[in-house]
């Protein structure tokens, strides 16, 4: 659970994190960076004790996506100690709608259903572990319901959709759905009383403010909340990166202002809401940790 380093009368305990929602950081680019500057960026986040990530990749076409699902499957295969382990891709990106893309270029977006993931995947299922998808644009829910036979975690995300439809999460809660509403269905409020359904939150208080964050913590279970960075290369980059193909300064924001991610790792997010008292730490062991494991079904021997 912890590694502990005794003194004569101190423990010192580190919390281990999981990030299933992180894009890069210190410049590197989990759609475009190369080996050595990913290898380079996991050891960087395995000394903050993010000790196994999803790296998330935005959309992009077939061909570009198939030689990062090559690209980390090398990767996964040859890793290191002392490198942050993947446990697998979250792909956020093909199969949103677009009318709520965020920062993607919607141009690349495709109807999530089976057909299209088969043309997509051809046999990279086994790298892939989340995908983000609309549950609106789901016929049926048959698309959630084939990842979930395959073992991948479908998100509800980037969507307009009123409910979950056959989700097992969502992605990034607040953010790119509807606004939380006291009259008819609603995805945003319903997530925090379905004790069914997990919830990623990026808690750098600029995607959701203090008190919504509170809200949240206070209403949604605390074994089905899972705390990410949505981390962007512009984290701890003073640069401008590209990220979608837009520029994003070192705030996280396009040339508009619109806000691409997070400029966080998960570790800060956490000693920032902790200080705050927000949440304790002892719930945000369960949030960045053990929460996650329970939601990919995987164990501490995993990591």
């Amino acid at each position: 659970m912890f590694f502990q380093k005794k003194s004569k009368r101190v423990i010192i305990k580190l919390m281990k994190y999981i990030d299933i929602h992180i894009h890069g950081g210190y410049g590197v680019n989990f759609n475009t960076s190369g080996q050595k500057e990913i290898r380079e960026l996991l050891r960087e986040l395995y000394l903050r004790n993010i000790v196994a990530i999803c790296p998330t990749l935005v959309g992009d076409d077939f061909k570009n996506l198939q030689e990062r699902f090559k690209l980390f499957r090398e990767l996964r295969s040859s890793q290191k100690q002392g490198e942050s382990k993947i446990l697998g891709l979250h792909l956020e990106g093909t199969f949103l709608n677009p009318k709520k893309p965020g920062i993607q270029d919607c141009s690349v977006f495709m109807a999530p259903d089976v057909e299209n993931f088969k043309k997509l995947a051809q046999g990279y299922c086994d790298i892939i572990k989340i995908v983000t998808y609309a549950p609106e644009l789901d016929k049926n829910n048959a698309f959630a319901k084939y990842l979930e036979e395959n073992n991948i975690k479908a998100h509800a995300g980037h969507t307009l959709a009123t409910n979950k439809g056959c989700a097992s999460a969502t992605t990034h809660h607040f953010n790119a759905m509807p606004n939380m509403a006291h009259r008819g269905e609603n995805l945003a409020l319903d997530g925090l009383f379905d004790d069914n359904l997990y919830c990623e939150i990026i808690a750098d208080l600029k995607h959701v403010e203090s008190n919504m964050l509170k809200l949240f913590f206070a209403l949604k279970s605390p074994d089905k909340i899972i705390m990410v960075s949505d981390a962007l290369p512009a984290a701890h980059c003073s640069n401008e990166v590209i990220f979608c193909g837009k520029k994003i300064n070192k705030y996280g924001k396009d040339d508009n202002g619109v806000l691409a991610g997070s400029v966080m790792f998960l570790d800060e997010i956490v000693n920032n809401v902790t200080d705050k008292g927000i949440i304790t730490k002892y719930s945000a062991e369960k949030y960045v940790f053990y929460n996650i494991l329970h939601h990919l079904g995987i164990s501490e021997n995993d990591i």
